[in-house]
């Protein structure tokens, strides 16, 4: 096992585990652990900041997953262009955006759609526990399984672990991924619009999950995906349309769009929670 120490500045394990980016991490006491990478971690709040215990030999796996080499003082003072958005970046302001592994993420979001967060969490877990690999440490914490592992299963097999109308999307996307129609690392290359062009083309992955998956693995920090919470709260306080929340939020936010939705996507929701 081997242990990690990381600032909490501008690092906040609620905000950035519970703000609908992920779905491996559980909160367990003061702390939240999961997987990622394949890597099981355990993260805890301490007065030398924030402690990491996980089975990764190397550091610079969790300082790319957890974005720790940006500065979040600068993309707050940049999104921050307003009263709302001042208040916003001030609740969430412990967020940092994950680099999350491609497939893991593709897959999970496809899974997302038209969901609640408890039943993703769900419905990935169950993926993990019956086609991943079991990690060796106390309890029970599974990879989540490659495109490779995935390729025989059917959509009778998806649908037994709860996604219901999403299993042929499930099916066709691991073909996809197998047939090399796509992969990360080669979005990741491409300018923005090329990699989402070429993203959509997957059956089942719209504006929503294509934007998520180019925000949370591909490190495309100038997409401002738009799901139900964001519409509402761009019609109600910039005079978006539905139909203009995302165009209108890009271009607000340029290329720190992605951050700004996050920190609204946060707020909003907290707030109609109460």
């Amino acid at each position: 096992m081997y242990k990690y120490i990381f600032s909490d500045k501008d690092f906040d394990l609620e905000h950035t585990f519970d703000c609908g980016q992920c779905f491996r991490w559980e909160k367990e006491n003061d702390g939240y652990v999961g997987v990622a990478g394949g890597y099981w971690g355990r993260f805890q709040k301490t007065e030398k900041g924030i402690e990491l215990e996980t089975t990764c030999p190397d550091e610079k796996f969790w300082i790319s997953y957890l974005d720790l080499e940006r500065n979040y003082a600068e993309v707050k003072k940049t999104v921050a262009i307003n009263e709302l958005m001042e208040r916003a970046v001030e609740y969430g302001g412990g967020i940092r955006i994950l680099k999350q592994e491609f497939f893991e993420t593709l897959m999970s979001f496809i899974i997302s759609q038209r969901s609640s967060i408890p039943k993703i969490k769900s419905c990935v877990k169950k993926l993990c526990e019956k086609y991943g690999s079991k990690i060796s440490v106390e309890g029970n914490y599974y990879t989540f399984p490659s495109a490779e592992e995935l390729k025989n299963i059917t959509e009778e097999d998806f649908r037994a672990l709860g996604v219901g109308y999403r299993a042929p999307y499930l099916v066709k996307c691991v073909q996809s991924v197998l047939n090399g129609e796509v992969e990360g690392n080669m979005l990741e290359k491409l300018e923005t619009a090329a990699a989402r062009e070429k993203l959509m083309t997957l059956h089942g992955v719209g504006d929503k999950v294509c934007d998520c998956v180019m925000l949370f693995s591909l490190a495309k920090y100038d997409l401002f995906p738009s799901d139900v919470w964001i519409k509402r709260v761009m019609c109600e306080q910039f005079g978006s349309s539905e139909q203009s929340a995302k165009a209108d939020g890009e271009k607000l936010f340029g290329s720190s769009s992605g951050f700004a939705q996050q920190y609204l996507f946060y707020y909003r929701r907290s707030m109609e929670k109460g």
